[in-house]
């Protein structure tokens, strides 16, 4: 199953790479907007901090909805539909209130990291490093869970209360899988930096994660279809029957259809 996500995912990509370029460079401009803005604020003799934190903190929601709004086109392009730049923004309006919650928990975890583990630790004690360890296996549930929100929400037309608890009901059914995709994450987030985040970025990586999720909702039909299924039954999914239909879409590409794929 995997060598067959890694395959359909790199075609999906490269068919659609317009569609993935075009609003990467939307989300590229805003970060290193935000970035530069709040760098700036800092360096000024402003009488109050919360300036700088209030820019980062709308910085940061805008970048959210920015990538959230991808979603619906990954959605599109993992089924083997066609988008356009224009789906992108009219998604815009759909996503927002979501993205916002979104990047406000997840802006949570990020502080969690970044300021209450070195806290706990500072304490040199017994209790501040199990504070600090609580907080540390928080945080790493947490992100290998969250990278399934969003295709959730697009693939299965979730809230994003609903998106929320599914995705810790995934990862904690899928904690092997769950730790590959963010591995190939970080794998697609170093590809990204020698092309300066234009591809596969942001929206390259939520195509990722909506490719993966697709195909390993496979997994839940069939054990629907066999509830009497036994745990052995659960771990030796049919995978190549289950995924006959998606081959057989992608096809076995030749040179001539990999640079031309819309011949």
């Amino acid at each position: 199953m995997i060598g067959f996500f890694l395959k359909k995912n790199f075609f999906d990509g490269w068919d659609n790479i317009i569609s993935l370029v075009l609003p990467n460079l939307i989300i590229f401009t805003l970060a290193i907007g935000t970035y530069s803005l709040v760098g700036f604020l800092l360096s000024l003799p402003l009488p109050f901090f919360p300036i700088p934190l209030i820019v980062l903190l709308l910085g940061w929601m805008l970048l959210t909805v920015s990538i959230f709004a991808f979603g619906e086109n990954a959605a599109q392009i993992a089924n083997f539909k066609s988008v356009s730049i224009k789906d992108y923004f009219k998604s815009f309006l759909d996503v927002w209130k979501d993205a916002v919650v979104f990047s406000l928990i997840s802006g949570v975890i990020v502080f969690m990291a970044i300021f209450a583990i070195p806290f706990y630790l500072s304490f040199d004690s017994t209790l501040g490093l199990l504070l600090a360890a609580f907080v540390f296996w928080t945080v790493v549930i947490c992100l290998l869970s969250f990278q399934w929100v969003l295709p959730i929400r697009s693939l299965m037309h979730n809230n994003i209360a609903k998106s929320l608890k599914k995705s810790f009901l995934i990862f904690f059914d899928n904690p092997g899988f769950s730790l590959f995709i963010f591995l190939y994450t970080v794998f697609l987030l170093a590809v990204s930096v020698v092309f300066f985040f234009i591809i596969p970025g942001a929206t390259g990586i939520v195509l990722a994660h909506t490719n993966a999720l697709r195909l390993r909702l496979y997994k839940y039909d069939w054990l629907e279809e066999h509830p009497d299924a036994t745990p052995k039954d659960r771990k030796h999914i049919p995978w190549q029957e289950l995924l006959a239909e998606d081959r057989e879409n992608v096809g076995p590409r030749d040179f001539k259809s990999f640079i031309f794929p819309w011949k």
